[in-house]
């Protein structure tokens, strides 16, 4: 039997994409440039791949998983994926304020790294953005 990729399963699948992205820039921005020197959260990175692994399990395993354990299976992956996100930006603060609310003498790698940072954290409000899409239409698709 062919597992036909359906839209639910490519948006599903777009999204567990971009939440790796955004995990990628998290890791880079947080061990390379003006932020080296400083400790590494642990929590994106962890909530992230257990994210894109509940994707995966949901995209690939849809038929043959009850429609029930497939929205937990999403609700879960959004749930960590929005905790990701909280830790990324919570860990971004301090480089905003610094570059935003006091532009006085700042490094240009700080400025550097809150904007790769920015693009990260937009990757992860893509991917959430898809999951919850994916999570809508396909209730769209049973009915």
């Amino acid at each position: 039997m062919k597992n036909r990729l359906n839209k639910n399963t490519c948006t599903l699948l777009i999204a567990a994409i971009t939440a790796l992205a955004g995990m990628i820039v998290y890791i880079i921005t947080s061990v390379t440039g003006y932020l080296a020197a400083s400790a590494v959260n642990p929590w994106p990175i962890v909530c992230t791949l257990a994210s894109v692994l509940l994707l995966a399990a949901a995209a690939f395993r849809q038929q043959k998983l009850s429609a029930g354990i497939t929205d937990i299976l999403v609700i879960f992956a959004s749930v960590l994926l929005l905790v990701s996100f909280y830790f990324f930006v919570l860990s971004r603060v301090q480089l905003a304020a610094d570059v935003y609310f006091i532009p006085v003498n700042y490094p240009a790698s700080e400025a550097s790294a809150l904007h790769i940072s920015i693009a990260g954290v937009l990757l992860y409000l893509i991917a959430d953005i898809a999951v919850i899409t994916a999570a809508f239409a396909g209730k769209h698709a049973q009915e």
